[in-house]
C-alpha cells in the first residue's frame, strides 16, 4: 500500500471512529509511528483533523461530523432545492427562473451516476472463437 492509499484509508478510519491513536493507527497499517505522524501532517493540511496529546485524551481527532464521501450543496442549490420543496409541500406549481433551470439541469448533471457500457455477452464468445 501506496502513501496516498494509506493516507486515504486512514482518514476512513478516523471518519468511522472519529478518533485514534497514532501508535493503534501505526499498528493496523504495519508503518512506524514517525511514518503515521508524516501521513497526520500531510492530512491535516487539507482535510478536517487535528492531533491531542495527553495520556488518556491523546491521539488523531477528525472534526465534527464531516464525512469524506459527502457532498455539499452550493448555497444556490440550497436556495434552488428549498424553492421545490416549499412548492411541493403545498401542491402548489413550481415556476423556476431560466437560472434556476440552469442550476438544477448542473446539479443532476453532476450527480448522475455514469453509465458503464457492456459489451454483448454473445459478442465477445464469438471473438474468442475465432
Amino acid at each position: 500500500m501506496g502513501a496516498a492509499e494509506r493516507r486515504k484509508e486512514i482518514l476512513r478510519v478516523l471518519c468511522r471512529r472519529k478518533y485514534e491513536t497514532i501508535s493503534n493507527l501505526a499498528e493496523e497499517f504495519g508503518v512506524s509511528k514517525r511514518t503515521i505522524q508524516r501521513d497526520i501532517v500531510e492530512l491535516s493540511i487539507t482535510e478536517p483533523i487535528y492531533t491531542q496529546s495527553g495520556k488518556y485524551i491523546g491521539g488523531v481527532y477528525i472534526m465534527g461530523n464531516y464525512s469524506m464521501d459527502k457532498s455539499y450543496l452550493t448555497d444556490s442549490e440550497y436556495e434552488l432545492l428549498h424553492k421545490v420543496l416549499t412548492f411541493a409541500k403545498t401542491k402548489s406549481v413550481c415556476e423556476l427562473e431560466d437560472k434556476e433551470i440552469v442550476i438544477l439541469e448542473n446539479y443532476i448533471s453532476k450527480h448522475k451516476k455514469p453509465k458503464i457500457e457492456r459489451k454483448n455477452n454473445d459478442e465477445s464468445k464469438r471473438k474468442k472463437a475465432i
